[in-house]
């Protein structure tokens, strides 16, 4: 009896299996069934396009600089003053490649070579003065040296889709880590090098920027400080320029 039992269901419940589902397909629609049994909730997930991305990229400047705003007795000299500055930087172009927004970190390094007639010093208030070398020092060399951490934000136009021609506009914060005087000078047949440290510079400084780009991958730039270089009584009251070529 089990063994016709079990045939005889083998026999009807493909039958059942088909009956239920052809009374399911006819007595509920497809729409109904979707709307109503299936309900799938549907996430969206918003992808950066390419012109949302932050692209890192290096950048290197090479250049001349010099102090304006200095008394007559301050000779400063364009050559051989250099500067130089490393560092990287993320550009993002949210409404294309014509404009681009830029923010980085970097370091920089200045050299301000003086003439060669006097050299820095502090006096007893701590504050750097011009003194002219001793008689019998022949041989004078002068130049001031500062160092760094900076963080560009700027904004670049460019006038075709190349990214060739372009200009751009912003702003150098300048955080002045270190700033020393460094003569040099022979004296009866020895030479002398003497460094003064501890210049009392601004520790913070921003520098406006206007660089024009090429279509040799390098710009031409031009920096200058509206604010002084040293605190307020602590020296000469000069602004830093500097202008080269930016890779």
């Amino acid at each position: 009896m089990k063994k016709l039992f079990f045939a005889a269901l083998l026999m009807v419940c493909p039958f059942t299996v088909v009956n239920a589902a052809e009374l399911l397909s006819e007595s509920m629609p497809v729409d109904s069934l979707n709307s109503s049994t299936l309900k799938v909730k549907t996430i969206k997930v918003k992808y950066l396009s390419e012109k949302d991305n932050w692209e890192p990229a290096l950048y290197l400047n090479v250049g001349f600089n010099t102090m304006v705003g200095a008394p007559s007795d301050c000779s400063f000299r364009i050559w051989p003053s250099f500067e130089v500055g490393l560092g990287f930087k993320g550009n993002w172009e949210p409404f294309g490649k014509k404009n681009v927004w830029s923010v980085g970190f970097g370091i920089d390094w200045r050299n301000y070579r003086m003439g060669n007639d006097k050299y820095w010093y502090k006096d007893a208030t701590g504050n750097a003065q011009l003194t002219p070398f001793m008689a019998g020092q022949t041989n004078c060399k002068n130049w001031l040296n500062v160092f760094s951490l900076q963080v560009p934000v700027t904004y670049t136009h460019y006038f075709d889709k190349e990214q060739d021609w372009g200009v751009t506009l912003g702003g150098i914060v300048n955080f002045n880590t270190g700033a020393h005087a460094t003569r040099m000078f022979e004296f009866q047949d020895e030479e002398y090098e003497v460094e003064t440290s501890s210049l009392r510079q601004r520790p913070v400084t921003i520098d406006a920027l206007l660089m024009f780009s090429t279509p040799a991958d390098l710009s031409i730039y031009c920096k200058y400080c509206p604010m002084e270089f040293f605190k307020d009584g602590a020296g000469y009251k000069m602004h830093q320029l500097s202008f080269g070529i930016w890779f």
